[in-house]
């Protein structure tokens, strides 16, 4: 630390269920720390957006629970945006990235995702007729607001999903893809970009017998240097972002028709500084510059 006394700050916003620093956004706040910027973590829901005199910025970090309570998350995100506090990401950025719909918006720009069907009516039946039309043995069932795999289900043969299984994607919509066999065979490419430079990538792989390649779910990540074919898909995602956004996250499967676009990460993404530690200076200095 430093030996002048610390009058930057920056609040990390996290979530009510684990209201501390992330185990790797620590490295960040480390990296912070050592340039005189304290951080202080609170839970998005005690965090005021019109507290505007003397308050610190607000980073986005781990308001993991936000699919719970979408409708409060973006009322919240709503009162930022008209008071003015800074956020980062930028709260109209944020809200945009809360519902998957934005992968079918991102679809007719061009950036190629997985078949995709999206529906409102969830039942077993309308499953079943879909996969039938598009002659699918299994396919992934997802909310359009969900993190963390959080009501996402394979379906391998005739769907037989419970009420209770069905719950999170009648919530929010849902929408129904085919299974990329790329994703088990080569796993999943999460590229992080710093104000719309490319930072760093890790390959996050699912364990033996797991479709979810989550650490939640037993994966494995590792850092690796990324292709140039999916660097360049992953730029021209976050090309689609408005100027002010301090970081992105582009998930992409390499496939042999090329990368395709899994996620696009505004919100709360894992940025992985425990996997590549000298990326958390990279991001700190961004956010020294934008704080003096």
């Amino acid at each position: 630390m430093p030996d002048t006394e610390i009058d930057m700050y920056v609040v990390f916003a996290t979530c009510e269920q684990q209201p501390l620093i992330t185990a790797d956004d620590q490295v960040l706040a480390d990296a912070l720390g050592e340039m005189g910027i304290e951080v202080r973590a609170l839970p998005w829901t005690e965090i005021d957006p019109f507290a505007v005199i003397d308050a610190p910025p607000v980073l986005l970090r781990s308001t993991w629970d936000y699919h719970r309570k979408p409708a409060l998350f973006r009322s919240w995100l709503d009162a930022f945006a008209s008071s003015g506090r800074p956020m980062w990401n930028p709260a109209a950025v944020a809200r945009a990235n809360v519902d998957k719909i934005y992968l079918k918006t991102l679809e007719a720009a061009g950036i190629a995702i997985p078949k995709t069907r999206w529906i409102d009516r969830v039942d077993n039946a309308t499953v079943a007729s879909i996969m039938r039309d598009e002659d699918w043995n299994r396919a992934v069932l997802k909310p359009r607001i969900a993190a963390t795999a959080y009501g996402t289900f394979l379906i391998d043969g005739d769907p037989s999903l419970d009420e209770d299984s069905f719950a999170p994607a009648r919530a929010s919509g849902a929408l129904i893809q085919e299974v990329i066999p790329e994703v088990i065979e080569r796993g999943e490419i999460s590229l992080v970009y710093f104000e719309g430079r490319f930072s760093h990538a890790v390959v996050k792989r699912a364990k033996t017998g797991e479709f979810r390649v989550q650490k939640d779910f037993g994966g494995v990540v590792t850092a690796i240097s990324p292709s140039s074919a999916t660097t360049s898909c992953a730029d021209r995602v976050v090309a689609t972002v408005p100027p002010g956004s301090l970081y992105a996250r582009v998930d992409l499967v390499d496939t042999d028709r090329g990368p395709l676009l899994m996620e696009f990460e505004l919100i709360e993404p894992e940025l992985y500084f425990l996997y590549v530690p000298e990326a958390a200076g990279r991001l700190a200095g961004l956010i020294a510059a934008r704080l003096a």
